[in-house]
Order: structure tokens, then sequence, then C-alpha cells
């Protein structure tokens, strides 16, 4: 822009300031005329001096925080906080996040801030103000059971359908028969009074019966079971375990509520309709939607809208057959096509929102509905030692035999009962709704919500406990056997960690370039974390796809052997440095740090962090960072690695590939020709002509180096245009080139530190 053009702009735009001031204080001027006697003197009087106009704002400050809205809004960000912080906390002693959140919405509720601070829980969650909690979290539960239908793949139980059946009803019937004379015994003494024994009876049996998939999909994630034949057992019988616990819950729920056997009848019939239009109808065409919606460009929001309009009918219609909304809501999630990439899309627009917003309302819901409080008597405290006792050997029981009844070995059938005893948030969806239909008393209520805590939180102890007895047990009966066996059992020789999917392949070309000799090929793992611990297993399917689909398509076109790993963990270095201790591997390949890295979003990442840092100091943004959960994706590992590894580290500092047949070897001490074989098998393999750097300052012992090898030091980076990679220590790098203001011009890098084995 010109001078003049600047200058005119700027007339312009102060003009129009001065014409719009005008223009508003004219008007209201004139406006002020037209205004009631008596309405203006009552405005002049009330805003006279700076204290009255005070009191009007903190008077509309209040009217706005006890309306319907500001209300609201205070409650949920108080919800949200305790429901986060409770959830950090029970993570930090390795339990499902989701029970930290069940055990906030307790606190929140009567049976704590109700009972030791009742006018703060009274001015929180006024009488008035709970209709509005209970209508959000119930349509988040219709949001959250989509979600979960959409986890629970039909193709992955089709692939286990006899065992999974087998034992996932096993562990729905023996605990749901063994409840039955426990409702018989209770039910004169809390339950005659509010419902009839049928409904009470059925939905006590189909509490004790229910298994938490979501719960228990992040338990197997966390105990890296994901991939193994056992792991993906599991998921298989709990999603089978689900869908018919739904299905009953469904039948018992319209049972419930049908003022006779006949409309019973009816409402199980049009239940059948419904669920064989949605298989029927329904499914087929979301499969052909699936082959053709499946990425973000051609999924439009008119296909989105629909979905929404379905869930919400279907939601509606199983509403309007006594069945209750989220099993609607369950349903139109398993018609979903099964294709990942369109799962993942749906998922993405819905799951976050009610995982992270919804779900938390509900839990407070819930705990505002329980009142442990009731349990105040020896009786009450052995009713939920007996309900407890029940449910575990029930569930446990149950499907421990019907798993050695199919095959399974003992050691796994023990995992299985312990995993199936989870039912954590699908247990409180079913005991809020018979809660709500007032078929189960508020004691009794209270005690199955404590027992869906306590048999949830010792899943994990359960799994620790099988853990070392398996482990004893096998020290006494093999010996110095099992030792062995470990030690041959380890995965590989290399571990090459890396982020994004280019990156794998490249690193995995340069590990078979590097140690490949003639017939031998080096044993190579290929790590990917994931520092999001808490995705769904459609997420976690989705990212191991992509991230390891491209890095074993490679590995095929080269033969070159590869074992992937995936982790879910929070702290990527830790987890590689664990990894590196618990098994013998002679090298840690990894991409360079995001300070050197040639990709221009890293680049633009890198500068725009320096100059923050330099405004706001080390510490404000290393705390900022850590608040953003960003920290550990920006900082330097270099250092870390080399520092904390116990075997070689390898550093890969990639570009773009300049084919020139050369490399170049730095050397400057006696320790640097450790890197000598390692260049001329990466040579060879490249088929490319090794050229060897020495410093000013050394000279090799005679008879290590071809006389061909060795060329003149480049007085510059720039001059190091004509080699396509370059191999240099650590050491080297870190005196030599780390500081440097030209790296950028430097070719292909690999920097290796190599310890003595």
């Amino acid at each position: 822009m010109s001078q003049r053009n600047a200058t005119t702009s700027i007339v312009f735009y102060i003009s129009l300031l001065l014409l719009f001031g005008f223009a508003v204080w004219l008007t209201l001027e004139q406006g002020t005329t037209l205004e009631l006697k008596d309405l203006a003197g009552d405005s002049r009087e009330t805003s006279s001096s700076l204290r009255d106009a005070y009191n009007i704002f903190t008077q509309s400050v209040g009217h706005h925080a006890t309306s319907t809205i500001g209300m609201l809004l205070m409650q949920i960000l108080i919800i949200l906080v305790a429901a986060r912080t409770m959830g950090w906390l029970f993570g930090k002693i390795r339990q499902p996040a989701v029970i930290g959140e069940i055990v906030a919405g307790i606190l929140l509720g009567p049976s704590l801030l109700g009972r030791f601070a009742p006018e703060t829980f009274a001015l929180i969650f006024p009488e008035h103000s709970l209709s509005n909690i209970q209508l959000l979290s119930n349509f988040g539960l219709i949001l959250f059971m989509f979600a979960i239908g959409m986890e629970l793949r039909l193709s992955d139980i089709r692939k286990d359908l006899r065992s999974s059946l087998v034992i996932s009803h096993a562990g729905i019937f023996v605990p749901f028969a063994l409840s039955l004379p426990l409702s018989y015994a209770i039910y004169s003494k809390y339950a005659a009074e509010l419902t009839g024994f049928t409904p009470f009876a059925l939905f006590v049996g189909i509490a004790m019966s229910i298994t938490a998939f979501p719960v228990l999909a992040r338990i197997i994630q966390e105990n890296k079971m994901q991939r193994t034949r056992l792991g993906k057992l599991s998921l298989s019988t709990a999603a089978a375990s689900d869908i018919t616990a739904w299905l009953m819950l469904a039948a018992i729920i319209a049972i419930s509520q049908s003022g006779s056997m006949l409309s019973t009848v009816y409402n199980l019939g049009f239940l059948i309709i419904y669920l064989a239009l949605m298989f029927g109808v329904i499914r087929p065409l979301f499969r052909v939607a699936g082959k053709v919606f499946d990425n973000t460009e051609v999924i439009s929001h008119s296909l989105i809208g629909v979905i929404f309009m379905l869930l919400l009918l279907s939601s509606y219609v199983t509403e309007l057959l006594s069945m209750h909304a989220l099993f609607g809501a369950f349903i139109l999630g398993l018609m979903m096509p099964e294709d990942l990439a369109f799962r993942k899309i749906v998922t993405d627009k819905v799951e976050d929102v009610s995982l992270l917003l919804f779900l938390p309302l509900f839990f407070v819901s819930s705990g505002l509905q329980t009142e442990l409080g009731l349990i105040d008597s020896p009786e009450m405290w052995w009713l939920l030692v007996l309900f407890t006792a029940v449910a575990i050997i029930g569930k446990v029981g149950g499907t421990y035999l019907s798993a050695r009844a199919v095959g399974v070995k003992p050691k796994e059938s023990l995992y299985l009962g312990a995993f199936m005893n989870t039912r954590g948030l699908m247990e409180l969806v079913v005991l809020s709704i018979g809660y709500e239909m007032k078929i189960l008393p508020p004691s009794i209520y209270a005690v199955l919500v404590l027992m869906t805590v306590l048999t949830t939180v010792m899943t994990m102890p359960m799994v620790h406990v099988i853990d070392r007895v398996n482990a004893w047990l096998e020290r006494r009966q093999a010996g110095r056997k099992v030792f062995v066996e470990a030690q041959a059992a380890a995965s590989a020789d290399v571990l090459l960690s890396f982020g994004r999917a280019a990156s794998g392949v490249a690193l995995l070309r340069l590990a078979h370039q590097l140690l490949s000799k003639g017939q031998y090929k080096p044993r190579i793992t290929a790590l990917h974390i994931t520092t999001e611990k808490n995705i769904s297993s459609i997420d976690e399917d989705k990212i191991y796809n992509d991230s390891f689909g491209p890095i074993q398509a490679e590995a095929e076109r080269i033969g070159q052997p590869l074992s992937p790993d995936f982790e879910l963990s929070e702290s990527v270095e830790t987890t590689i440095i664990e990894k590196l201790h618990k098994h013998p591997y002679q090298l840690l390949l990894v991409g360079v740090g995001l300070r050197y890295s040639t990709d221009s979003l890293d680049q633009e990442a890198h500068q725009f962090r320096r100059k923050l840092r330099q405004r706001m100091g080390a510490i404000s943004m290393a705390t900022t960072e850590s608040l953003l959960s960003i920290h550990n994706m920006l900082r330097d590992k270099m250092d870390y690695f080399v520092s904390n590894a116990p075997c070689s580290v390898a550093i890969w500092l990639s570009k773009e590939c300049r084919p020139t047949g050369k490399i170049l070897l730095c050397l400057s001490s006696d320790e640097d020709l450790t890197l000598l074989p390692y260049a001329r098998t990466m040579a060879e393999n490249r088929e490319a002509e090794l050229q060897i750097m020495l410093s000013h300052s050394y000279t090799p012992p005679s008879d290590t180096l071809k006389p061909t090898e060795v060329v003149a030091q480049p007085s510059s980076p720039r001059l190091m245009d004509s080699y396509e990679c370059m191999i240099v220590s650590y050491r080297e790098w870190t005196n030599s080139y780390a500081t440097s203001a030209e790296t950028d011009l430097l070719p292909e890098t690999l920097i290796l530190h190599l310890r003595a084995r």
C-alpha cells in the first residue's frame, strides 16, 4: 500500500468513527424526550452516583447468577473440575478414570457435600435446578450409548462367535440366577411398597450381570493386551455380553412398564419388528454408505444430520415402546458401518462431547440420588457384602467355568473372569434407569452403586494377583528354563520409535541399510506411542492401521522382519527407556527432535516457541506447555535418550533425498572409528561411495582407513551439498554442528552414540 493510500484510509477511518459517535449521541439525546416523565426520573435517580451504579451492577450479577442458564453453567463448571480432578487422581493409582468420575459424583451429592456442608450444597444444587442437570445428562447418555454401540463391532464377535457367546451368556445367566434368591429374601422389607416383585427381581438380576465394555477396553489397553489372543477374546466376549444384556434390559423394562402380560407381548412383538427393520434395512444401507463415505471430504453435514435424526428417531421409538431411549441409541450405534474410517469420523463428532461434558453431569446426577448414609446399620453393610460376593462369585465363577468348557486355558480363564467382573459406567446406567422407574428403592440403589465401584476398582488388583501367582507357579515348575526362554523370546535387537507414519518408513529403510549384511537381517521392533490414553477402541484401531500400515508394507517390500508395538502413554521418553531396560535391545533408532526437524510445521512451531520463551521466561513457558499437554511433544529428546538409554542410540535427521551416490563419515578421534563398520555397511547397501572427513587435529591409526576413502574437510556446510548422507558421532555433532546456524544446509544426517556391549 502506498503512503498516500495509507494516509487516506486513516483519515477515512477517523471520520467514520466521529460520524458514528455523533449519530449515536444525537439519537439517544433526542430519544430521551420521548420517555415518560416518571420513567426518566427513576432512571436518572438510580444512576445518580457511582455507588448507586455499583449496586445496580451487583444486582444484575446476582440476578444472572441465579437465573436458569447462570446456575446451570456454574454447576457444569464445578462438576467438570471435580470429575477431571478425581479422574486424574484415580489414574495415578492405576484405576480407570471413569471410577474417579463416579466417585466425584458421589462426593458432590448428599453423601459428602450435602452432609458436611449442607448450605453450600443447597447453594450449588438447589432442588429446582436438578431437573436441568438430569435432562442434560439423559441427552448425553443417548450420545454416549450411540458411541458405545459403534465400539461394539459385530465382525469382531463373529471371529470367536461360539466361545464369545458361551462365555458371555454364562457370565450373565449365572450371576442373574444367583441374585434371584437374594431378591426374594430382601423384597418384602425394602421394595414391597415401591414396586412388584417381578420387575424388582429382574432389575437386580440384570444389574448383577452387566459388564462395562468401555472400562474393560481401557483396562485391556493399559495392560497392552489389545492385540493378544486373550485381549481379543475378552473384548469380543464383553461385546457379546453388552449386546445380550441390553436386549434383556429392553425386555425387562417392557415387562416392568406393562400393565398386563398381553401388553408385554405387544411390546416385545414391536421390539422384534424394530430390530428386524434395523438389521434388515438400516444396517445394509449404512454398509453401502460406509464404502462410499470414508473420509472427511465426502462425509457432508447432510449425512451427519441424517445420522443424528435417525439417532433421535430410534431413541424416540424405543422410548415409545417402553424400552428406554438409550436402547434405541445403542442399537443405532451397532448399525453403523464397520469401516474404521467412517466410524472414527462419526465417533469424533459425538464422543468427546458426550464423554467430557455430558457424562460428568450423569455421574453427578447419579451421585445426587445416592445417599450412602442409608447404609447405616450392620444389616445394610452385610447386605452390601452379600451383593458384592454374589456379583463376584457369579461373574468370575460363571465366566471361568464357561471359558474352561470351551477350551480356554486355566490362566486365561481366570483373567477373563477378572475382566468380566468390571461393571463401571454401564452398571450405573442400568441402576439409574431402575431408580428413575421407581423399581429400585434408595437404600438398595445406594448398595448397588457402591457394589459397582468396588467390583470395578478390584479388577486391576485381581489381575495383578493372578500375574504374581502365575509367575510364582511357573518359576517353581520350570526354574531356570523360564528365564532362558524369556531371554530367547526377546523381540528384536533394534527398537525403532516413530511418530508420523512417513518417518517410520524412513527409519525402517535406514535401519535396514545400516545393519543388513548379506542374508543377515536385523530384528526390528517398530514402536508407535500415542500420548492420549483415554481413546476408544475405534480410535485405537484407526491409529494403529494408519501408523503401521505404511511401515509394514515397506517391510514386506524390502524383506525386513518387523514386529509392531503400539503403546498408549502420556510420557513418550519414559516408556521408551522402560522398554530398553526390559528387553536386550542393542540399538535405539529415533528421529531428530523438533529443533532440527525439516518439516515446515515443526520449524514454525520451534521458532514460535523460542520467541515465546524469550518473552515469557522458561518457567512460565514450561508451565503453559504442561497445562496444554504439549510439553512432551515440544521438548528436545535427543539429550535425554543419549543420557538414559542403556544401549546405543541412532538419531536420524531426515531431509529431502539427494541421491548423489556419496556418503560422508566424519571422524575426529579414535572413539569415532566404531562408526566405520556402520558407514561401510550403509554405503554397500546404498551402492554409494563412502568418503571420510578427518578433523584437522586427528590422525587415525595406520591401515585403519583406505587411502581412497579420505577426503579434504569442507570449509563450509554449503560444500556438503554433494553428499546424500552424513554420519557423525553424537559428541562431534554436539561440538561442531548442534549450535551451527547452517544445519539446514547439511544433507541427511545420522547421529550415532555407540555404547560398548
